[in-house]
C-alpha cells in the first residue's frame, strides 16, 4: 500500500512539473491583465525556454485603438458594427511635411517618409540605425533625406514601440495593411515585418513586431532575425 501511494505521488509530480517549471509575468500585448490574471500559459521564460507560466500581465500592453475600426457588418450582438464606437480617422489621415518626413493626423506621430531606408536588419542593428540617423542623419550607410530640422535632421528619432507601430495599420488591407492612400505619402514601404522596441518579457531573445503582409498583426521574432525599420518620433 505505501509503495502504491509513493508511486501515485511520483505520477503527480510528472504531470505537475511543467506547470511548477516557471512562475512569472506574461508579455502578450493582445491580452488583458483581466483575462490573463492567475491563469497560466504556455509562453517563454527568463531562460528563454518554452514552459509553462502562471501570473499576470503588467506592462507592455497594447490599449485598444481609439481609432474607429470601421467594421459594417455585424457578426455577433453588440460588437462594433452595432456601438461604432471610436475616433474617426481625419481625411486626409497623413500629411506630406516636404521634408523627408509625414504626419499621422490621427495620432501625431511622425514618421519618417521612406519606410526602407536601412532595409531588413537583426534588432540590434535597427537601433543602431536610429541612433546613427539622429547623430549624422543616415541608416545603415544611406541617407535618410531627413531635413525636417531647420534643413538638416532631427536627434530624436527612435525605433517605434509595438503600440505606435501598430496604429499605423488598418487590418481591412494587406500587403501593406496600410490605411488606403498611404502610397500618395509613404515611400518604400515593404509587405514584411517592422521592429518595435519592444522586448518580448520573459523571452529576451525576442522582440515584437508588426507584419504588414498578414493584416498588420503583432508577432514576435528572434533578435538575430532581419526585419524593417520604420523611425518614429512625438509630434509637436
Amino acid at each position: 500500500m505505501v509503495f502504491l501511494r509513493f508511486c501515485t505521488v511520483i505520477i503527480g509530480l510528472i504531470i505537475l512539473a511543467p506547470f511548477l517549471a516557471y512562475s512569472g509575468t506574461l508579455d502578450y500585448p493582445s491580452v488583458s491583465t483581466a483575462e490573463v490574471k492567475g491563469k497560466t500559459f504556455l509562453e517563454l521564460n527568463s531562460a528563454d525556454r518554452w514552459g509553462f507560466i502562471t501570473g499576470t500581465q503588467a506592462q507592455n500592453k497594447v490599449q485598444g485603438s481609439s481609432q474607429k475600426t470601421d467594421q459594417a457588418i455585424s457578426c455577433v450582438t453588440k460588437d462594433n458594427a452595432n456601438s461604432n464606437k471610436g475616433v474617426a480617422s481625419p481625411s486626409p489621415r497623413f500629411t506630406d511635411n516636404r521634408n523627408g518626413t509625414v504626419t499621422d493626423n490621427l495620432t501625431g506621430l511622425i514618421w519618417l517618409q521612406n519606410a526602407n531606408v536601412a532595409g531588413a536588419r537583426v534588432w540590434a542593428d535597427a537601433l543602431t540605425d536610429v541612433e546613427n540617423l539622429n547623430s549624422d542623419g543616415t541608416m545603415n550607410g544611406t541617407s535618410a533625406n531627413d531635413t525636417s530640422n531647420g534643413g538638416s535632421h532631427q536627434k530624436d528619432w527612435r525605433l517605434p514601440n509595438i503600440n505606435e507601430l501598430s496604429s499605423l495599420t488598418d487590418s481591412s488591407n494587406n500587403n501593406p495593411a496600410l490605411p488606403s492612400g498611404y502610397s500618395r505619402f509613404f515611400i518604400g514601404v515593404q509587405s514584411d515585418g517592422y521592429w518595435s522596441s519592444d522586448t518580448l518579457k520573459g523571452g529576451i531573445a525576442y522582440a515584437w513586431l508588426v507584419n504588414l503582409s498578414d493584416n498588420g498583426i503583432m508577432d514576435t521574432a528572434h533578435k538575430t532575425e532581419s526585419y524593417c525599420v520604420w523611425p518614429v518620433r512625438a509630434g509637436k
